[in-house]
């Protein structure tokens, strides 16, 4: 079997993910009146990031053979697909929901830079750990519970920078150290699986070749355990600090980009003298 035949015969359509997807995608268009706008292209996107994400050869390969695929899918489920969700969200929809209760109390407890620092850094850290990890990819139920809440604990995690009530977003510079400290968080996870000895994750050691892809994976690709986990923690170090260093650079922009104090009160300073004027005359 060659990689072509890999890619394009690895597809799950998975139940679950695609009613989840379609319910997402539902319940978004009847509360913002099926208006198609940029928030919407991002969080359809979103979306779509979701689905292959978890029914692509990305997800079997994951979950058979290949830790640094598995690790590819995570940082997708933790740190972008939850980041667009959010992103897309209206802030006058956002204002309703958090009236409603419970909601709108768990939002505020769960929206704490605190406990969302903790939450988002610690789900890849406890995830992650070599037992669990091990037990998750050989158990159902658990796997599907781990996916859905990489996505919800990442809404969490990027609510106190990005949520679409700017009332509820810490400052520019208080986001800066918030990302940049989880960034390290990652990084530090990252180097000790990258060089922590071959075999962290028993689960990728002897995996059952049902599909007969290990040969091309470990003769031709050259992905024996040991490269593949080094593959996967250079994944979650790298790419993963890159995604906190560009939300950390837009925020940092986002201030820059905002207007004046000044401009913002129309009737202070030169304001005032030129409404006085305009009253003389």
């Amino acid at each position: 079997m060659n990689i072509w035949q890999v890619l394009s015969s690895t597809w799950n359509m998975e139940p679950w993910v695609l009613i989840t997807a379609l319910a997402l995608l539902v319940g978004y268009g009847i509360t913002t009146g099926f208006r198609f706008t940029k928030l919407s292209a991002l969080y359809i996107l979103g979306v779509l990031i979701f689905v292959l994400a978890l029914v692509s050869p990305l997800d079997y390969l994951g979950r058979t053979y290949l830790f640094s695929a598995h690790m590819i899918q995570h940082i997708l489920l933790l740190l972008i697909v939850p980041l667009l969700l959010l992103l897309g969200i209206p802030k006058a929809l956002a204002e309703r929901a958090l009236k409603i209760e419970p909601l709108g109390s768990a939002m505020k407890v769960l929206g704490n830079p605190i406990i969302a620092w903790f939450l988002g850094v610690g789900a890849m850290w406890v995830w992650h750990l070599p037992s669990l990890h091990n037990t998750v990819v050989a158990n159902d139920n658990l796997y599907i519970v781990q996916q859905i809440s990489f996505v919800l604990i990442g809404i969490i995690f990027w609510w106190p920078v990005f949520s679409p009530v700017e009332s509820r977003r810490l400052s520019p510079l208080v986001s800066t150290l918030y990302l940049s400290s989880a960034c390290l968080g990652c990084t530090i996870l990252g180097m000790l699986i990258t060089f922590a000895g071959a075999g962290l994750y028993t689960a990728y050691l002897n995996p059952a070749d049902s599909i007969g892809i290990l040969p091309l994976l470990r003769g031709e690709l050259c992905l024996t355990p040991g490269v593949d986990q080094q593959i996967g923690g250079l994944t979650m170090w790298v790419p993963g600090c890159l995604i906190y260093l560009v939300a950390s650079m837009v925020t940092i922009a986002r201030w820059y980009g905002a207007p004046e104090e000044s401009e913002l009160i129309p009737n202070s300073g030169a304001g005032r003298l030129a409404t006085a004027s305009h009253k003389n005359k």
